[in-house]
């Protein structure tokens, strides 16, 4: 069998399958890319065992041979060689011998096989939750919520996933660490009640995703989720948890509010953090009158300060690490950040103005 490709084109496939494939995988089979000829198409799989990918090569193939033919090719190889190609030429991956050879022009590169029947793959997902939404907003929600994971290994893994909600006509993911929580919705009608844990991973896989389509389909059942385009599939296993009860953790009401200018605090924080990156992280929100004073130290540099306005009524000093702080604000769409505040070490609500989609909750740190 052939396949004849446009060589950026197959960069493109390689590298969306390389989100998936690890270096550091105990199994080195992993550490290469299926190759599988099915129903006249050709795909390009990669799979870590909790994740996978399908990518569909958009080329023509030749010599086609009966039934489906499988090989497994190193990934790392492939993609260097793919990458030293003329871009705008034609590649053909010609697969019909017991080697497997990559041709563009004059150059021709001999690349021995793997056995495919070594190469385990999440199998199809069966679906009891089906439906479809824009790419760019789940990107949206993605971006809103992925951030508040937690990235690191630990027992309780529910924290190192996207909540995923649904139900009375609105779709909700949600993010935390046990210290910020981001919570991101959309109106989405006649979508029945589920909720599940999608790995980080999976999520930032989907984020990182280069393709053209502007919808996808969303598969899921109890063990695992596939989120599906014209170009790619993605499938993951599904986290085996309870998600914490993180509507308690949101203030119902507060006893000082205050509405800030986004760009100015953002400039104003981003410029602390450099100071507050060298000492404790932490930088102190001082609200009084209708001025909020911000700072940040560092004894053996410094001390950094900024004086901003706000609308409102707050009498009150608030210190938080400073990277998250700055995270959260980041994500809001509105030009106004409104905070909703109690006291020195109760929970924080951030949102922007007139804006209902979007909500962080941060916990204050204890005055040095």
């Amino acid at each position: 069998m052939e396949i004849k490709i446009l060589n950026r084109e197959l960069a493109n496939a390689l590298s969306n399958v390389g989100n998936v494939i690890s270096s550091k995988t105990i199994e080195p089979i992993l550490q290469n890319v299926l190759l599988k000829e099915e129903d006249g198409s050709a795909f390009l799989i990669g799979t870590n065992l909790e994740q996978a990918i399908k990518v569909k090569l958009n080329g023509k193939i030749e010599k086609a041979e009966e039934g489906s033919k499988s090989i497994v090719l190193p990934y790392a190889l492939l993609k260097a060689i793919v990458s030293k190609f003329d871009m705008s030429e034609e590649t053909i991956l010609d697969i019909s011998s017991k080697q497997g050879y990559i041709k563009q022009k004059n150059s021709s590169y001999k690349i021995n096989y793997l056995d495919p029947e070594a190469f385990a793959v999440i199998p199809k997902t069966e679906e009891k939750v089906k439906f479809e939404m824009k790419l760019g907003l789940l990107r949206k929600l993605t971006e809103n919520t992925l951030f508040a994971v937690s990235k690191k290994e630990e027992t309780r893994r529910e924290f190192s996933g996207v909540y995923f909600e649904s139900g009375e006509g609105k779709i909700r993911f949600v993010g935390t660490d046990s210290t910020v929580l981001a919570i991101s919705e959309t109106e989405s009608e006649n979508l029945p009640e589920s909720s599940f844990i999608i790995p980080w991973k999976a999520m930032d896989i989907l984020d990182k995703l280069n393709v053209e389509s502007e919808s996808v389909l969303i598969l899921a059942n109890e063990e695992q989720i596939e989120f599906v385009t014209n170009e790619v599939s993605v499938t993951s296993l599904l986290i085996n948890g309870k998600f914490p009860p993180y509507e308690s953790a949101i203030p119902k009401e507060s006893e000082f509010s205050a509405s800030i200018n986004k760009n100015e605090l953002l400039t104003a924080l981003n410029r602390l953090e450099i100071i507050a990156k060298k000492g404790n992280e932490k930088i102190t929100l001082t609200f009084s009158g209708n001025t909020l004073d911000a700072t940040a130290t560092y004894p053996e540099i410094g001390e950094g300060k900024e004086k901003l306005n706000f609308e409102g009524k707050a009498e009150i000093s608030l210190v938080f690490y400073g990277e998250k702080l700055i995270e959260g604000v980041s994500h809001i769409e509105s030009d106004t950040v409104e905070m909703y505040m109690n006291g020195p070490l109760h929970p924080v609500k951030i949102k922007g103005k007139g804006d209902e989609s979007f909500m962080y909750i941060i916990m204050p740190q204890r005055p040095s």
